[in-house]
Protein backbone atom coordinates (compact mmCIF):
# COMPACT_ATOMS: atom_id res chain seq x y z
CA UNK A 1 0.00 0.00 0.00
CA UNK A 2 2.79 2.43 0.92
CA UNK A 3 4.64 1.53 -2.28
CA UNK A 4 1.48 2.19 -4.29
CA UNK A 5 1.08 5.62 -2.68
CA UNK A 6 4.73 6.48 -3.40
CA UNK A 7 4.28 5.32 -7.00
CA UNK A 8 1.12 7.46 -7.40
CA UNK A 9 2.87 10.46 -5.85
CA UNK A 10 5.81 9.99 -8.19
CA UNK A 11 3.57 9.73 -11.27
CA UNK A 12 1.58 12.79 -10.21
CA UNK A 13 4.77 14.78 -9.73
CA UNK A 14 6.07 13.62 -13.10
CA UNK A 15 2.86 14.64 -14.87
CA UNK A 16 2.96 18.06 -13.19
CA UNK A 17 6.54 18.60 -14.36
CA UNK A 18 5.61 17.58 -17.90
CA UNK A 19 2.66 19.96 -17.90
CA UNK A 20 4.75 22.84 -16.62
CA UNK A 21 7.62 22.08 -18.98
CA UNK A 22 5.39 21.74 -22.01
CA UNK A 23 3.03 24.62 -21.39
CA UNK A 24 5.09 27.36 -23.01
CA UNK A 25 4.15 28.43 -26.51
CA UNK A 26 6.54 28.29 -29.43
CA UNK A 27 7.34 31.74 -30.80
CA UNK A 28 7.90 32.60 -34.44
CA UNK A 29 11.57 33.09 -33.55
CA UNK A 30 11.73 29.53 -32.21
CA UNK A 31 9.98 28.22 -35.34
CA UNK A 32 12.62 30.01 -37.38
CA UNK A 33 15.37 28.46 -35.25
CA UNK A 34 13.88 24.99 -35.80
CA UNK A 35 13.71 25.54 -39.53
CA UNK A 36 17.26 26.88 -39.70
CA UNK A 37 18.40 23.41 -38.62
CA UNK A 38 16.56 21.58 -41.41
CA UNK A 39 17.68 20.94 -44.98
CA UNK A 40 14.77 22.90 -46.48
CA UNK A 41 14.08 26.00 -44.41
CA UNK A 42 11.34 27.33 -46.75
CA UNK A 43 9.41 24.04 -46.65
CA UNK A 44 9.77 23.89 -42.87
CA UNK A 45 8.51 27.44 -42.30
CA UNK A 46 5.59 26.94 -44.66
CA UNK A 47 4.66 23.68 -42.95
CA UNK A 48 5.01 24.89 -39.36
CA UNK A 49 3.31 28.23 -39.96
CA UNK A 50 0.35 26.50 -41.59
CA UNK A 51 -0.20 24.14 -38.66
CA UNK A 52 -0.56 26.39 -35.66
CA UNK A 53 0.07 29.92 -34.51
CA UNK A 54 2.04 29.02 -31.37
CA UNK A 55 1.82 25.41 -30.20
CA UNK A 56 3.90 23.86 -27.45
CA UNK A 57 6.80 21.67 -28.48
CA UNK A 58 4.98 18.37 -27.86
CA UNK A 59 1.99 19.49 -29.93
CA UNK A 60 4.34 20.59 -32.68
CA UNK A 61 6.06 17.19 -32.60
CA UNK A 62 2.69 15.40 -32.79
CA UNK A 63 1.51 17.59 -35.67
CA UNK A 64 4.70 16.86 -37.58
CA UNK A 65 4.46 13.12 -36.92
CA UNK A 66 0.78 13.15 -37.95
CA UNK A 67 1.65 14.76 -41.29
CA UNK A 68 4.54 12.37 -41.84
CA UNK A 69 2.39 9.33 -41.03
CA UNK A 70 -0.39 10.54 -43.35
CA UNK A 71 2.04 10.99 -46.22
CA UNK A 72 3.67 7.60 -45.58
CA UNK A 73 0.25 5.92 -45.58
CA UNK A 74 -0.68 7.73 -48.79
CA UNK A 75 2.57 6.62 -50.43
CA UNK A 76 2.10 3.02 -49.29
CA UNK A 77 -1.39 2.96 -50.85
CA UNK A 78 -0.06 4.49 -54.06
CA UNK A 79 2.66 1.85 -54.26
CA UNK A 80 0.07 -0.89 -53.77
CA UNK A 81 -2.04 0.64 -56.54
CA UNK A 82 0.93 0.76 -58.92
CA UNK A 83 1.78 -2.88 -58.29
CA UNK A 84 -1.85 -3.98 -58.60
CA UNK A 85 -2.15 -2.02 -61.85
CA UNK A 86 0.56 -4.08 -63.48
CA UNK A 87 4.06 -2.90 -64.18
CA UNK A 88 7.10 -4.49 -65.73
CA UNK A 89 8.99 -6.99 -63.52
CA UNK A 90 11.89 -4.65 -62.79
CA UNK A 91 9.58 -1.82 -61.72
CA UNK A 92 7.43 -4.22 -59.74
CA UNK A 93 10.49 -5.37 -57.80
CA UNK A 94 11.52 -1.76 -57.04
CA UNK A 95 8.00 -0.74 -56.01
CA UNK A 96 7.55 -3.84 -53.87
CA UNK A 97 10.82 -3.04 -52.16
CA UNK A 98 9.47 0.48 -51.54
CA UNK A 99 6.32 -1.01 -50.04
CA UNK A 100 8.46 -2.99 -47.61
CA UNK A 101 10.36 0.19 -46.72
CA UNK A 102 7.11 2.09 -46.18
CA UNK A 103 5.67 -0.67 -44.05
CA UNK A 104 8.73 -0.31 -41.81
CA UNK A 105 8.49 3.49 -42.00
CA UNK A 106 4.89 3.44 -40.76
CA UNK A 107 5.84 1.07 -37.91
CA UNK A 108 8.74 3.33 -36.95
CA UNK A 109 6.46 6.36 -36.95
CA UNK A 110 3.97 4.54 -34.70
CA UNK A 111 6.81 3.87 -32.28
CA UNK A 112 7.88 7.53 -32.55
CA UNK A 113 4.35 8.50 -31.45
CA UNK A 114 4.70 6.14 -28.48
CA UNK A 115 8.06 7.66 -27.56
CA UNK A 116 6.57 11.15 -27.77
CA UNK A 117 3.65 10.12 -25.55
CA UNK A 118 6.03 8.82 -22.88
CA UNK A 119 8.27 11.88 -23.07
CA UNK A 120 11.18 10.04 -24.68
CA UNK A 121 12.69 12.54 -27.12
CA UNK A 122 15.74 10.35 -27.74
CA UNK A 123 13.58 7.33 -28.60
CA UNK A 124 11.47 9.47 -30.90
CA UNK A 125 14.63 10.66 -32.62
CA UNK A 126 15.80 7.09 -33.26
CA UNK A 127 12.45 6.03 -34.75
CA UNK A 128 12.10 9.14 -36.92
CA UNK A 129 15.63 8.55 -38.23
CA UNK A 130 14.63 5.03 -39.19
CA UNK A 131 11.50 6.34 -40.92
CA UNK A 132 13.61 8.83 -42.87
CA UNK A 133 15.91 5.99 -43.95
CA UNK A 134 12.90 4.10 -45.33
CA UNK A 135 11.85 7.01 -47.55
CA UNK A 136 15.45 7.52 -48.65
CA UNK A 137 15.90 3.83 -49.50
CA UNK A 138 12.69 3.89 -51.54
CA UNK A 139 14.01 6.84 -53.54
CA UNK A 140 17.23 4.91 -54.18
CA UNK A 141 15.20 1.90 -55.33
CA UNK A 142 13.10 3.79 -57.87
CA UNK A 143 15.64 6.27 -59.24
CA UNK A 144 17.06 3.62 -61.58
CA UNK A 145 13.69 3.01 -63.26
CA UNK A 146 12.97 4.46 -66.69
CA UNK A 147 9.55 5.68 -65.67
CA UNK A 148 9.01 6.61 -62.04
CA UNK A 149 5.69 7.53 -60.46
CA UNK A 150 5.96 11.23 -59.58
CA UNK A 151 3.75 10.96 -56.49
CA UNK A 152 6.01 8.28 -54.97
CA UNK A 153 9.08 10.45 -55.56
CA UNK A 154 7.45 13.67 -54.34
CA UNK A 155 5.92 12.03 -51.26
CA UNK A 156 9.21 10.34 -50.39
CA UNK A 157 11.02 13.67 -50.65
CA UNK A 158 8.30 15.30 -48.55
CA UNK A 159 8.58 12.59 -45.91
CA UNK A 160 12.32 13.17 -45.72
CA UNK A 161 11.69 16.89 -45.16
CA UNK A 162 9.02 16.23 -42.52
CA UNK A 163 11.30 13.74 -40.78
CA UNK A 164 14.01 16.40 -40.77
CA UNK A 165 11.64 18.77 -38.94
CA UNK A 166 10.64 16.02 -36.51
CA UNK A 167 14.30 15.24 -35.81
CA UNK A 168 15.05 18.85 -34.91
CA UNK A 169 11.99 18.97 -32.67
CA UNK A 170 12.88 15.65 -31.02
CA UNK A 171 16.23 17.15 -30.03
CA UNK A 172 14.34 19.88 -28.17
CA UNK A 173 12.27 17.37 -26.18
CA UNK A 174 13.34 16.10 -22.75
CA UNK A 175 15.66 13.09 -22.69
CA UNK A 176 14.97 10.13 -20.47
CA UNK A 177 17.89 9.05 -18.32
Amino acid sequence: MAANLRNNAFLSSLMLLLLIGSSYAITSSELSTICDKTLDRAFCLKFLNSKSASPNIQALAKTTLDATQARATQTFKRLQSIIDGGVDPRSKLAYRSCMDEYENTMENLEEAFENLATGDGFGMNIKVSAALDGADTCLDNVKRLRSVDASVVNNSKGIKKLCGIALVISNMLPRRS
